[in-house]
């Protein structure tokens, strides 16, 4: 039986829209392996709960220094871990600096990796940190650190949004089938049973735009504006188990969020969700609605038609 590791090691909203169907398209063309996913922080909570036949190994939030040699010596650690384990196939998917140097101490260690890892060793890597040579450039553009055994890795870099033709779960389906050459695979989000769900609030609204270091000014102005217009509103709370949250989110319907974990659990349990893309193309994406890209948030007057619109075309 197989051993196979899948690394993804991003924020939450990336675990479950990439990770989990990662593994799911892995498990079904490997359907005897064990798959053990590394992960981080708040990751590895989801994945016992969507996925519980998945192994989890996490790097815990606080474990992840800024540091750049600390943070070489945390990863080192997980190597050591991976290593003694002798999985016979080690995934990368993430695209982030330290991941791609855990991936390349590992292919250099003789391990089974594909996907993306550093472009240089880590021996030169630690040498360029000693001689006070390692570029900023270097360490924050992936064009320059990443490589990878992906052969359309590249197009990972294109504007592929401005093109006719989108996937319909925006960005993450585009990242697996064609920057990671799974074509073939049923993409699958879903991280919730249809059964477990419950009815949809046809006036209940979802807020997921106040976060902790982002706060909006206006939620309650807000709140209370939708709620005199009849509905039931419901504001996010970071500090709610992610079960919890995403059965709220599953029994609303409408979400409206920033690009942050919520779009993901809402495209993952099913909801309809009003965007607020700040700059980002809502394309990206793939949202049901999408308020105009702006520096900030709306106000509430106006953040308000938008959604009582919503509610008003259903």
């Amino acid at each position: 039986m197989n051993n196979i590791l899948i690394i993804r090691m991003l924020e939450l909203g990336d675990i479950a829209s990439i990770a989990i169907p990662a593994i799911r398209h892995v498990r079904k063309t490997n359907p005897n392996a064990n798959i053990t996913c590394l992960t981080h922080g708040q990751g590895g909570e989801i994945l016992r709960i969507v996925e519980p036949d998945v192994s989890v190994l996490t790097l815990e939030d606080g474990v992840w220094p800024e540091n750049i040699l600390q943070a070489l010596e945390a990863f080192i650690g997980v190597a050591e871990r991976v290593i003694g384990t002798k999985y016979d196939s080690i995934i990368n998917l993430d695209t982030g600096f330290m991941p791609c140097v855990l991936a390349r101490f590992l292919k250099d260690a003789g391990e089974p990796v594909v996907g993306n890892y550093l472009s240089v060793s880590l021996q030169d890597l630690l040498t360029q940190i000693q001689n006070q040579t390692l570029q900023a450039e270097y360490v924050n553009q992936s064009q320059q650190y990443m490589q990878s055994t992906f052969n359309n890795m590249f197009k990972w870099h294109s504007r592929w949004w401005e093109s006719e033709s989108l996937f319909d779960y925006g960005y993450p389906e585009y990242y697996l089938k064609k920057c990671c050459g799974w074509g073939d695979m049923d993409y699958d989000p879903h991280l919730l049973k249809s059964e477990t769900i419950g009815g949809v609030n046809d006036k209940r609204v979802y807020l997921a735009i106040h976060e902790h270091q982002h706060p909006y000014a206006q939620i309650s102005k807000l709140t209370e504006l939708l709620r005199e217009n009849g509905l039931t509103v419901e504001i996010d709370d970071e500090n709610s188990p992610i079960e919890t949250r995403l059965h709220r989110i599953a029994n609303s319907k409408l979400v409206v969020c920033l690009a942050n974990a919520v779009y993901a659990f809402a495209a993952g349990v099913g909801a309809s969700t009003l965007l607020i893309p700040l700059l980002m193309d809502p394309r990206i994406l793939m949202p049901e609605y999408a308020a105009d890209q702006a520096m900030d948030i709306p106000n509430a007057e106006s953040l308000s038609e938008s959604i009582l619109s919503v509610f008003e075309s259903e």
